[in-house]
């Protein structure tokens, strides 16, 4: 079965390097653009993962990640944050992703390469059996 990965990003160019290196390994990539529209795609399509932008448009990812975590049906969703961080915002964001069940941060500029790394070690944790 493919795993479906949703992009929420308000850089196309961005998304469209994250889906072209995603599909190279057979993900099935999802895209929207602000964050209403991507909160609105993962209640629609059910994602297996979710790469998340902070800086949005109509609804920032901090709301986006506090919608899905108040949500029993999307809050075991895996997020990875993708964001910008200005000096000293680093700490401080790292620890609000943390107090939101955020599993992993990336900063822009980023290797491609390192986002496929992530996509799979995040996806194969979420099918292993919990003891």
């Amino acid at each position: 079965m493919t795993e479906t990965i949703c992009v929420i990003d308000d850089n196309k160019e961005i998304c469209e390097l994250i889906r072209i290196t995603l599909e190279t390994r057979d993900y099935k990539v999802i895209e929207a653009y602000d964050g209403e529209k991507g909160l609105n795609l993962v209640k629609k399509k059910r994602p297996d993962l979710i790469v998340l932008d902070l800086k949005l448009p109509k609804m920032n990812g901090y709301e986006v990640l506090n919608h899905l975590q108040n949500s029993a049906e999307f809050c075991s969703i895996p997020v990875i944050v993708l964001t910008v961080l200005t000096k000293g915002s680093r700490k401080s964001d790292e620890e609000w992703g943390k107090s939101m069940g955020v599993e992993d941060f990336i900063t822009k500029p980023f290797n491609p390469l390192d986002i496929l790394k992530r996509v799979r070690k995040l996806l194969d944790a979420k099918q292993q059996p919990k003891t």
